[in-house]
């Protein structure tokens, strides 16, 4: 099953679990965009941002993990780690938070 944007929508705020070479993390969806699609043929599916946030430790590398949502089921997706988004997150307790992304294009 492919990820649609108003299905990523609907999953904002909501968390994954990604398994890693370390064991699990916990990643909250908080930001989710379609990029433009000048000169894109119609049937291919808008590309879309899935940001993420997740504790500062253990950092995860650009790699493939697998994804798992309690509505989704599992999914393989690459991620890449970013900068802080500009409406950063604050926890609770103002512990740092690393920020990651997917790219579906």
């Amino acid at each position: 099953m492919s990820l649609s944007f108003v299905q990523a929508q609907a999953l904002l705020h909501s968390s994954f679990i990604v398994h890693t070479s370390v064991g699990t993390v916990e990643l909250r969806l908080i930001e989710a965009t379609e990029i433009a699609r000048p000169g894109l043929p119609a049937e291919y599916r808008t590309p879309m941002l899935l940001v993420f946030s997740a504790p500062a430790s253990p950092v995860l590398a650009q790699d493939n993990y697998y994804f798992d949502h309690q509505s989704l089921g599992r999914h393989f997706w690459s991620v890449a780690p970013v900068i802080p988004p500009a409406n950063r997150p604050i926890t609770a307790n103002n512990e740092p938070l690393n920020f990651y992304q997917v790219l579906f294009n």
